[in-house]
């Protein structure tokens, strides 16, 4: 009888031991979790709610509307609040790209350069993007959001 006890512990020692290896496997941890999905991003309109510049944090206001708009063919294009730009990106998963960026230039009001000063130059930094509360950040490569929009609504 004492025999069969101790069989009858081992398999389920052995069986609890597979179930549970078999939960490990099929549960991913947190960081692991599947990027955003692109296509919500691409193709949209977004206005510019924040830019984390090197010293200070920018919010820009009416009438300086900066926005992007990423295409699903690897162009980006917008206004800085100031003048309009254009360039292109590259994308794999959560990590981008953005190409140099061309504008016109126009002479704008003081804030609405500064916004702009800080707009193209955050966009040389950007090496990622996340989506948060339904925001689009931008990131650098330390993951640090460095400028942060909010879907234009038609």
């Amino acid at each position: 009888m004492r025999k069969v006890t101790s069989l009858t512990f081992a398999a389920f020692g052995i069986a609890s031991s597979l179930w549970l290896a078999g939960c490990a496997a099929t549960t991913k941890p947190a960081e692991e979790k599947s990027p955003a999905d692109w296509s919500a991003i691409a193709g949209r309109d977004w206005q510019l709610m924040r830019i984390e510049a090197k010293d200070k944090s920018l919010t820009p206001m009416t009438p300086i509307l900066a926005s992007v708009n990423f295409t699903n063919d690897g162009k980006i294009a917008g206004s800085t609040g100031c003048n309009r730009y254009f360039g292109s990106y590259t994308r794999k998963d959560t990590a981008l790209d953005v190409s140099p960026l061309g504008s016109t230039k126009m002479m704008c009001m003081e804030d609405a350069m500064e916004i702009e000063d800080a707009f193209i130059a955050a966009m040389a930094d950007v090496k990622g993007w996340k989506v948060q509360d339904g925001d689009l950040m931008l990131v650098d490569g330390s993951a640090k959001s460095i400028m942060t929009f909010e879907p234009i609504q038609p």
